[in-house]
């Protein structure tokens, strides 16, 4: 990695940061990805599906879930409708919550009923299929671009307008948007260090 790469990574979002440039409120959050605020909920408080560019911080304020973000609830959704327990959704969010968005559209997650795969070959899939043994899947992929096309027509927070007006009407300038960055790649790599113990 060259000095120029090094200083770019501290000065600036990576990636996958930049890939979110619009926030969703939590109501088209759950109704995009077809489940019930009450159930959006829940899932932030016990940190199973959490908003990865403005968390809750208690009363009166409001979460802003990414569009990556949008997409692992859907497909959380899929998989309990499907009668995999939440021990393998979480597995599955672990998966999901390493890709970056754009990975995510060539994923598909398939459940044997004791343990979940992360597909992203054909032959991944059919190794699974010809092991014998029933499998359940979600194409990632097909509700990347059903909620893509789903949130083309809702209200988003535009994340690079500066200054950003958010929930209690406070001003929110490039540097402490580039302090939540910072934070939200805490918070990533916390969580993906907890998987790997």
């Amino acid at each position: 990695m060259g000095a120029r790469q090094a200083i770019q990574g501290e000065l600036f979002a990576t990636q996958e940061e930049q890939d979110a440039t619009r926030g969703y409120r939590g109501t088209v959050a759950s109704k995009v990805a077809g489940i019930t605020y009450r159930q959006l909920d829940y899932w932030a408080r016990k940190q199973i599906v959490e908003p990865s560019i403005t968390p809750s911080h208690g009363s009166g304020s409001r979460r802003l879930y990414s569009f990556k973000d949008v997409v692992i609830l859907a497909v959380s959704k899929r998989l309990l409708d499907a009668g995999v327990n939440l021990q393998n959704v979480t597995a599955a969010i672990g998966f999901l919550s390493q890709r970056t968005t754009s990975q995510l559209e060539n994923v598909t997650i398939m459940c044997d009923g004791q343990h979940v795969h992360e597909c992203t070959t054909s032959e991944q899939m059919l190794d699974l299929l010809r092991s014998g043994t029933a499998v359940f899947a979600v194409s990632v992929s097909s509700l990347w671009h059903q909620i893509a096309n789903a949130l083309e027509h809702e209200d988003y927070v535009d994340l690079t307008t500066t200054p950003m007006s958010m929930s209690a009407r406070r001003p929110i300038d490039e540097l402490t948007a580039m302090r939540m960055r910072k934070q939200l790649a805490a918070r990533k790599a916390q969580r993906a260090e907890r998987q790997e113990i």
